[in-house]
């Protein structure tokens, strides 16, 4: 990993404000409708793929646009990723096996730095828990 990489992963090893900060930047819809702060007994975990890569001089992230659909998801932009599957031994592998269907970046590329505070999807009724990934 680069400097940039291990900088980044000691200052996440410092600790992270975590949900109250979600809260504070969550959209005011999520305010209005009275949706629930935390996961239910029947939630399901989701992984996400935060992956930074270096390009000339400047730091690079992956994002995606998911398909238009009769969805509440329709056509957001989001990083790769998805439900854990009975397979995925950890959240970490989900994240990366995720990001490897959906955009072909190899796995073996990638160094995990750490993961972030899950966050909580209400009306998917999913815990995402994002991952930060370097391909250097």
């Amino acid at each position: 990993m680069n400097r940039f990489a291990e900088k980044l992963k000691t200052e996440i090893q410092k600790g992270l404000p975590g949900t109250e900060v979600q809260w504070q930047m969550a959209s005011s819809d999520r305010m209005i409708k009275n949706y629930p702060r935390s996961p239910g007994k029947d939630a399901r975990n989701a992984a996400v793929l935060i992956l930074l890569y270096p390009l000339k001089g400047s730091i690079y992230t992956v994002f995606m646009q998911r398909p238009e659909y009769e969805g509440i998801h329709s056509g957001q932009i989001s990083f790769p990723g998805g439900k854990v599957e009975p397979a995925d031994d950890n959240i970490i592998q989900t994240a990366i096996r995720e990001a490897n269907e959906e955009t072909g970046v190899d796995p073996e590329k990638i160094s995990v730095i750490n993961t972030l505070t899950p966050l909580f999807i209400p009306v998917s009724n999913i815990l995402v828990t994002p991952v930060v990934g370097w391909k250097g």
